[in-house]
């Protein structure tokens, strides 16, 4: 999972610690990340075709000239309507007028590391909801289109994969290989036989993950990278 993130501040020391931050926290939870960043209002509004494809926008609300913050975040929504907002300012008072435009939450300046986790905590919660990746799987009975969070794990027989979701078991033609490059940083791989999905997870017993009911070895090669991303994930949610 990639996550592409928008900054708007106009201070450059503000910035730089904003990106500081980001770095931590994102190098915490194991989530990889791309930074835009804008230092004026000029700048953000010649780019808002490119917030079609944003999931997080960071931004002050106190801007040099006519536009603030919120006033710009206006313009984002156009564009995108599920993009998660963080209103970062000095005085609360301007932040309540971000809730005109949907905004998630807001973080006040000067910008304390602590707080700040707990802000994009609650965003990577927000998107992880909202951004629902599909596959496609041929099988013998046609093609279905289906959402991640419906897969509940898949394992390899052979020359085929056998994908386990809410609606019963699809059968399709494949490498387990193959199938990981198509899937989100909610899946991993626990052996050489199953990948998992993270969100389904009821329990880890004795190297053993129970999804569902059933229970799936973690092999000893697979063991550390699998609980890096295990609590990874749910460090974020």
């Amino acid at each position: 999972m990639k996550i592409k993130i928008g900054v708007l501040e106009d201070e450059l020391n503000e910035r730089l610690h904003l990106e500081e931050m980001l770095q931590r926290f994102f190098l915490e939870v194991n989530i990889s990340y791309e930074l835009i960043r804008f230092n004026d209002s000029q700048s953000f509004l010649s780019s808002l075709n490119q917030f079609k494809d944003f999931q997080l926008l960071l931004m002050d609300i106190i801007l040099p000239g006519n536009l603030n913050g919120v006033d710009l975040a206006r313009e984002v929504r156009k564009v995108n309507k599920d993009i998660a907002i963080v209103f970062i300012t000095k005085t609360a008072q301007f932040a309540i007028n971000g809730y005109e435009v949907d905004a998630l939450d807001y973080v006040l300046k000067p910008l304390v590391y602590e707080e700040f986790a707990l802000k994009l905590k609650k965003a990577m919660r927000y998107i992880l909801l909202h951004s629902e990746k599909f596959i496609t799987l041929k099988h013998k009975n046609g093609v279905t289109r289906i959402g991640e969070s419906r897969i509940y794990y898949i394992e390899v027989i052979l020359h085929y994969l056998i994908v386990h979701t809410m609606y019963g078991e699809y059968t399709v033609r494949g490498t387990i290989r193959d199938m990981e490059k198509l899937l989100s940083g909610s899946f991993i791989r626990c052996n050489n036989s199953y990948i998992v999905n993270l969100r389904h997870i009821e329990s880890v017993e004795d190297n053993l993950i129970v999804i569902h009911g059933n229970k799936i070895p973690i092999t000893r090669s697979r063991k550390n990278d699998f609980y890096k991303a295990f609590n990874a994930y749910n460090g974020v949610l």
